[in-house]
């Protein structure tokens, strides 16, 4: 469709897709890294498993999360976004119901079935990952590789994982990497920030919302669930949730303005699709800004998933929180975060972005030296700080890439952006599990939070803006 051909959205539509985005990260990230910790207690004294071994399942979904997401955001770029988002939400569904049927003993169909479908899908990732890197492979050969690369991997999960709960844990957890790749954040901020030219900063704002949410409403609901039905059926129940959601994606979402015959909201109508507009990859990756963006949100994310990964085991273990207890102080942070997203959406589609960037950092800053305090009365007013510093953060961490570098190849910038992130989320809650281990203490694991925040302020000083976003907007052509 021309350019000419192209007419405006229906008013309500664009906000429609934000807020489907916030359903989206309401359940990929809830379900996968934050709400899904409420859990951690009741399998810890099912299983007996030590923490650090148990949080290793966040390095695994994590650091796979990070491998694959330059190569999801070649998908991006190309596929219809609203197909990436229903297959998250079949990962999601799975891998819940494996979990309320992870036992040691013989095999578990559903954990037999989440092996294969995770396997094969690695595999399709790994066809486009060889394509990206060795093109001279050709299509045949890559396919061979991957196929051979999915036998040896269903070959070493039946002889060495099958039949060991711990074991299962993980496998579910390298499928939740797909769900995060494919339904998380650089599948919805693609798709939002398409939509969207003028209020794009309250529009990301209002996605990343869900984030929030997950982190609120799942640890304020489930300790209900499962003291009434047990772990085990409050993840089932858990399961039904991506469907609803994958029903709702295929009904509403069209995909990007492009795809769907529109503009976006605020467009100079003469540039027509956005995505000819910004960086390419190969640009992006030689300013000082995208690696300041990935240092900088490497360690942030360290950070703050670290402690939300451990926040209610603190709470319920190290302070005798009830589970119920714990999980409503999670809803608090979450609650404040959610707020700090949407304010700082706002703010920033008025004020200098990078400064309310370093404004966050900092106050997120502040707060985590409360909490390496280890004092019972500054631990809950501690996350309520960190959780207006981090809100704030999150957004603007997702804005500054798109603003900063254009939709061009949004897809694989931000892939390679999620990359140092992602790593940063995995080895931070490993990491703070282990140091637990070794000390008996959160307190220098808490304290190392506050250093690698410390640490990304510095580098924060760095991101500059590459293109001139002016351009994009209607008003350009009076």
């Amino acid at each position: 469709m021309t350019t000419a051909e192209r007419r405006e959205a229906p008013g309500y539509y664009p906000w429609v897709v934000a807020f489907m985005g916030m359903l989206a990260l309401f359940l990929s990230n809830g379900m996968t890294a934050t709400g899904i910790t409420i859990f951690d207690p009741s399998l810890l004294d099912e299983f007996g498993w030590s923490r650090g071994d148990f949080k290793f399942r966040d390095f695994l979904n994590f650091a796979l999360a990070a491998s694959i997401a330059p190569f999801i955001g070649i998908l991006i770029d190309k596929v219809n976004p609203r197909y990436l988002l229903m297959a998250g939400c079949a990962f999601l569904t799975l891998g819940y119901v494996g979990y309320s049927m992870i036992a040691n003993g013989g095999p578990v169909l559903v954990i037999e079935i989440v092996a294969v479908v995770t396997a094969v899908c690695l595999g399709g990732v790994l066809v486009i990952a060889l394509n990206a890197i060795f093109p001279s492979l050709g299509m045949r050969l890559a396919v061979g590789v991957a196929i051979a690369a999915v036998v040896l991997a269903l070959y070493a999960y039946a002889t060495q994982w099958m039949g060991e709960a711990l074991k299962q844990v993980y496998l579910i957890h390298i499928m939740f990497s797909l769900a995060l790749s494919t339904a998380g954040s650089m599948t919805i901020i693609y798709l939002v920030s398409s939509w969207f030219v003028k209020h794009r900063g309250l529009a990301i704002g209002i996605a990343l919302v869900g984030t929030s949410l997950g982190s609120a409403v799942l640890p304020f609901v489930n300790p209900y669930l499962i003291e009434g039905y047990g772990w085990r059926q409050a993840y089932l129940y858990n399961s039904l949730m991506p469907i609803v959601l994958f029903l709702l994606i295929f009904l509403v979402i069209r995909g990007t303005p492009a795809q769907a015959g529109y503009s976006a909201v605020g467009q100079n109508r003469e540039l027509g699709d956005l995505k000819q507009h910004g960086l390419t990859f190969q640009q992006a990756i030689r300013t000082r800004t995208f690696w300041a963006i990935g240092l900088s949100g490497f360690l942030s994310y360290y950070a703050i998933f670290s402690f939300v990964q451990h926040y209610v085991l603190h709470l319920n273990k190290g302070f005798g929180f009830s589970l119920r207890e714990a999980g409503f102080q999670l809803f608090v942070f979450s609650l404040v975060a959610m707020v700090a997203k949407l304010a700082n959406g706002a703010i920033a589609d008025r004020v200098d972005r990078h400064k309310v960037f370093m404004t966050c950092l900092v106050i997120m800053f502040v707060g985590l030296l409360g909490l390496a305090s280890m004092q019972r009365e500054w631990v809950v007013v501690s996350a309520v700080v960190i959780g207006f510093g981090w809100g704030g953060l999150f957004t603007l961490y997702n804005m500054l890439a798109v603003n900063n570098f254009g939709l061009r190849e949004i897809g694989r910038i931000n892939g390679s952006i999620s990359f140092m992130e992602s790593i940063g989320v995995g080895l931070g809650s490993w990491i703070t599990g282990k140091l637990f281990d070794v000390y008996g203490s959160y307190q220098v694991p808490f304290l190392m939070l506050a250093g690698a925040l410390l640490l990304s302020i510095m580098i924060g000083t760095q991101i500059r803006s590459e293109v001139d976003e002016r351009v994009l907007a209607e008003n350009r052509t009076g």
